[in-house]
């Protein structure tokens, strides 16, 4: 009879073997020593919610056909840069100073874009500078304009520069836009989509929220790339979102957002220009054989005459484009800088909005203080997290202790 079951007993073995099989999961898949205490700790104290929490977001999980069609992005790297750009790459890489070949070598390694030389870089550090400048260059584009950024806010001058894709657009430029479903919410129940696809531009929403999928696939994992390439010659990437400042989050009471952007002329061009490409490719079956054929017919005499153009700068800058993704399996970002900061002698300056190190950083950060390097660490004085900002100050006792200096920024949450 049902009123005989022991229900309970039944409950805690159920219970006890799920946060068993949930702690050899993160002994197994948790590759940081803090990360993996704190799940463990959450399991063992709060064992339903830290099962729940571990489920949800322990892992990044983005599906088994999302993560097909990555392993063919990673393909589509290492194809794309061996074909097109091993010869122009090959020379960058032996002029670089011999202590950087190794960190050079971690991202080629993991992406297969190796670094690249001949390249011309102007730093736009004012918001109106770079969407004057970015509108300029869409409004004389003539063959191809790309546009992937994590927060599209049709607002202000935004919407002037929305129009200028349009126009762009319907005097038969090709013209692409990927934008998160998370970070653009807003932008994606506006009409706005809908006057964009009539206008003729190919738009796509990146990683879009299925409630039903929560559990399966990891729904907090977003494309935060920012990045524009115009006629395969120029390419901006940075901080910068297609927001007016004058109405972004006036009221989260942390004042003006700061963002950078880089404008990029040279073989720098064409690795965003492929990152770009594969984003487009891992949302949908049709974007993926939408870039296979692009790749097939990708135009190697034009590229070949835009990298040979840009080589006449002998005075151009050494550039490595080191895409990253959690799928990738890899921290490859995370991976450079650490070594970088290793190799450093004589200076390091970091700037970020959101400083919470593990170990391996702060150790790296710490240990190149105590060793004579200039190590500054710049972060907004108010931030728009509590959580990140006490979690982050909880750090300074221990990098000032080292040497390490820490100013921190007035001016409003310095993005980049």
């Amino acid at each position: 009879m049902l009123h005989n079951i022991p229900w309970a007993e039944i409950f805690v073995l159920f219970h006890i073997a799920l946060v068993t099989i949930l702690v050899i999961r993160v002994l197994y898949h948790q590759r940081n020593t803090g990360v993996t205490v704190a799940w463990i700790l959450m399991l063992m104290v709060f064992p339903l919610l830290g099962a729940i929490g571990y489920l949800l977001i322990g892992e990044p999980r983005l599906g088994t056909r999302r993560l097909r069609r990555q392993k063919e992005l990673v393909r589509f790297y290492q194809n794309f840069s061996q074909t097109y750009l091993h010869d122009f790459n090959y020379h960058a890489y032996s002029g670089l100073d011999e202590r950087y070949h190794g960190i050079s070598q971690i991202a080629a390694n993991k992406t297969g874009f190796e670094a690249t030389e001949f390249n011309r870089l102007q730093l736009l550090t004012h918001d109106e500078e770079i969407i004057t400048a970015l509108r300029q260059d869409i409004q004389q584009s003539k063959i191809s304009c790309l546009l992937a950024f994590y927060i599209v806010d049709a607002q202000g001058t935004i919407i002037d520069l929305l129009q200028d894709v349009m126009e762009a657009a319907q005097r038969g430029v090709v013209t692409s836009m990927l934008v998160d479903s998370v970070g653009s919410a807003r932008f994606w129940r506006s009409e706005w989509p809908q006057k964009l696809r009539a206008a003729g531009i190919s738009l796509t929403e990146a990683l879009p929220i299925q409630l039903w999928r929560t559990f399966f696939v990891r729904a907090d994992l977003r494309n935060h790339r920012k990045i524009a390439v115009i006629d395969q010659k120029i390419a901006y990437t940075g901080s910068f979102n297609l927001v007016d400042p004058n109405f972004f989050k006036k009221n989260a009471g942390v004042g003006k957002w700061v963002d950078v952007m880089i404008r990029g002329e040279g073989s720098l061009v064409q690795p965003l220009a492929a990152i770009f490409a594969g984003d487009m490719a891992v949302e949908t079956e049709s974007n993926l054989l939408q870039v296979q054929r692009w790749l097939d017919s990708y135009g190697k005499k034009e590229l070949l005459h835009n990298l040979q153009v840009s080589q006449q700068d002998q005075d151009g800058i050494v550039v490595q484009v080191i895409p990253s993704a959690p799928e990738q399996g890899s921290p490859v970002i995370y991976d450079t800088i650490v070594s970088v900061i290793h190799a450093a002698t004589r200076r390091i300056i970091i700037t970020t909005p959101y400083f919470v190190p593990d170990e391996a950083l702060l150790m790296a950060l710490t240990t190149a203080a105590t060793r004579g390097v200039d190590v500054t660490l710049i972060v907004p004085e108010a931030v728009d997290s509590k959580l990140v900002k006490y979690a982050s100050r909880a750090y300074y006792p221990r990098l000032l202790q080292a040497g390490v200096k820490i100013a921190l920024f007035k001016g409003g949450v310095i993005a980049c």
